[in-house]
């Protein structure tokens, strides 16, 4: 190690230049297993809440879901009950006699002339059905 003349000569001691002064740190396993705990536990609880508020955000969207469904759902419902108000008017044999002789300009057939046509029901199968044996 070579010393310099100077300032420090004078005073009667030298730094020699080729020491390094950093300290030097021995790694404390224990000290570092119980930072590497302390960090998987605050993870682990951190998960946890962020499960929390997830399922939280989840069921208050279900929620509102299922209201604005209700209110669909019951929107549907009086649409369909007009609809079928609508096709019972539409269907009313008043209404299709009064097309029929206005815009139609048909006309009912006298008593004399109208005839009547009845629907024919098929028989119903016997119950006991009596098969010839030999």
């Amino acid at each position: 190690m070579a010393r310099t003349p100077g300032v420090a000569d004078a005073i009667g001691f030298s730094v020699p230049t080729g020491i390094q002064n950093h300290p030097v740190r021995k790694v404390d396993l224990a000290r570092q297993r119980e930072m590497w705990q302390s960090v998987l536990f605050v993870s682990i609880l951190v998960v946890g809440l962020l499960m929390v508020a997830w399922q939280r955000s989840q069921w208050t969207d279900l929620g509102y879901d299922s209201t604005r469904l209700e209110n669909e759902r019951a929107a549907v419902e009086a649409e369909n009950h007009h609809l079928r108000l609508e096709l019972d008017t539409l269907r009313s044999p008043q209404r299709i006699e009064k097309l029929a002789t206005e815009y139609l300009h048909l006309v009912a057939p006298p008593r004399t002339e109208a005839v009547v046509i009845e629907r024919v029901r098929q028989a119903a199968a016997p119950v006991r059905t009596l098969v010839a044996r030999r």
